[in-house]
This record gives structure tokens, sequence and C-alpha cells, in this order.
């Protein structure tokens, strides 16, 4: 969204679709840029509150807010996505978007400069247009207040799901390819490529796409075999198996069997793959070790969860996610 006066421009609407030509509607003061007509679903002083950011702020070019979870009716799921940096944010969001895009308002004259969206990119518009803001040196500021709304659908078609991670892969290649990346970004490029693949094979686990999410797990070990003995990195990963909307810690310690199953499951459907490269099937036991370190930590997470609740608790992870791997 852009203010006649500050020339800042919007993302598109949180449930607008993928790909499309964007759509310009006068709304007062301000123009909304939506996808095939849909509303933006925003707080009513959003805007003014992060034009005010830019007006004082001229060193910066995005300033985005807090949102919540809503359902297809409307209402209030439980989390919250939160503004997590500011400044440079360049390093951190090479290892995926850290916002949604209805969260984010950009001046218009730095989207001009950079030539707008991707026209041809049927996913991950939004990452590729703030990676080359922010390469240019575009700074970002929040505002710490849900001030949006992301509306969560029902579970994407297996299609979009293949989509979506080859439009990721596809953002990074376009911009590893640039010869002049400085050598402070060049040395971030494996755990780049690594973290897209991960997340892209939580997805299609989580979506029943077993075969595709084996092939990505295995693109990310390619990548940066060294996250295989990360627990950090493989909780990351039991996180992302967690819908879009629940993934928080406690969502994850309540379907922890689930979730260290298909963990687990893809660690041993790697190692057993012909033709293994050296220098993954080296993380073999590094990686069975931190699978185990993880199922456990998060085991005794539900323990005491259920503990604490005084046994009241169902506790038995029965509410089964479809992953599409059975542990």
């Amino acid at each position: 969204m852009f203010t006649e006066n500050d020339a800042s421009t919007p993302l598109p609407a949180a449930d607008s679709p993928g790909s499309g030509e964007q759509q310009a509607a006068d709304l007062g003061h301000y123009r909304v840029v939506r996808r095939d007509g849909r509303v933006v679903p925003f707080r009513p002083e959003k805007i003014a509150r992060q034009a005010a950011v830019l007006d004082t702020r001229p060193d910066v070019g995005l300033v985005y807010s807090g949102w919540r979870f809503i359902d297809e009716e409307g209402r209030s799921l439980p989390g919250e996505g939160r503004p997590r940096g500011e400044g440079d944010m360049l390093p951190a969001l090479l290892l995926g978007n850290p916002i949604h895009p209805l969260a984010a308002v950009v001046r218009r004259a730095l989207v001009d400069e950079v030539g707008g969206f991707e026209e041809s990119l049927r996913g991950c518009e939004e990452w590729d247009l703030f990676l080359r803001l922010s390469r240019r040196g575009m700074r970002w500021a929040s505002i710490d207040a849900t001030l949006g709304d992301y509306r969560v659908h029902p579970a994407q078609s297996h299609g979009q799901t293949r989509m979506m991670l080859a439009s990721a892969i596809h953002v990074l290649e376009r911009f590893f390819s640039d010869p002049e990346l400085p050598p402070v970004l060049r040395a971030v490029e494996g755990r780049a490529f690594q973290a897209a693949y991960l997340r892209g094979a939580a997805e299609c686990y989580r979506a029943g796409l077993a075969a595709d999410a084996d092939r990505a797990f295995h693109a990310a070990a390619k990548a940066r075999p060294e996250f295989l003995g990360e627990a950090a990195s493989l909780r990351r990963f039991c996180h992302d198996l967690m819908p879009t909307g629940a993934q928080r810690q406690d969502i994850v310690v309540l379907h922890w069997r689930e979730a260290t199953g298909t963990l687990r499951s893809a660690v041993r459907t790697l190692f057993r793959r012909p033709g293994l490269e050296s220098e993954v099937a080296a993380f073999r036991g590094r990686a069975r070790w931190a699978a185990l370190r993880v199922t456990a930590r998060l085991a005794r997470k539900r323990l005491r969860s259920v503990l604490g609740a005084g046994g009241a608790a169902t506790g038995d992870g029965s509410e089964r996610l479809a992953t599409g791997v059975t542990p």
C-alpha cells in the first residue's frame, strides 16, 4: 500500500492466489494493490502507523508489523506472527521469508527501481522482491503490533506444494547467479539452499508427497550436509511439519510422535539411498544421534505438559497430522 504523499507500495493480500497480475484500487488516500480483486484484511490503523514510520525515517524502505491467523470464517486462531528483526535483513532473508506479505509496506520508488514483481514466477514473488530490494541496501523497520490477518485455507493441492518448492529454488538460483555477490553473501549459499529444500521437504511430507519429500530432504543434505547433525535444524524441520498457523512449540510437543516419526523416517530413507554421496554418508551417525536427541527432548516436554495439567490432557498426539509418512 502506498500513500499519495509518501509513495510507498504494498504487497498482495493474505488470501490472494500465488500468481496473476497486480490490480490497483483506490482506498481513501491510499492505493491498495491486490490480486484477483480480493480485499486486503488489515486493521484500520495499519497503513497510517506504517506510513508514519516511513515519513519519519528516510533510511527505512520497508515497515512490517505482526499478524494473527484466522480461519476461513474469520475466526481468530491460536498463535500469531511477530516482528523478528530490523535494519539489514538480507542474511536472514536468504534463509527464508520471515514475514507474510500482508505485514509489509514498502516505498513505491524502491520497488520501481528494481523492476517490481518478477512476473515469470508462479510463487515466492514477494520473497524474490524482498531479496532484490535488500540486495540494493533497503533497510527494514518493524511495529510490534498485530495489524493484519492471515487467512489460513485448507491444505493446498499437490501441484501447489511442488510449485512453491520449485519457485523457492528458482528464486535462490537467480539471486546467487549474480557474479558480483560479496563473499559474505556467497558464504551463505549452501545454508540458503539447505533451508529452502528442508522447508520444502517438510511441506511435501505434510501434503502426503513422500517421494517428493524424500528427494527434497536429500537435496538439502547435498546442499549442506552439516545440518543432519544439528538438533536445532532438525527441530525446525519438525516445526515446519505442522500446518500453517500451527507451527508453534506447543503444537509440535502435542504431536511429537508424528513429527519425530517423520523425521526419523526421512533420515532412514536418506541413508538407505543407493549411491549416496560420501560427504552426506559421513553424517550417518551424527544424524541418527541428533534425531534421537530431538525425539527425547520433545517427549520430555510432552510428559511435563501432561503432568503439569494433572493428567487431564489426552496426551497421546491422537490428532493425527497428514504428513503422508508412517512413523
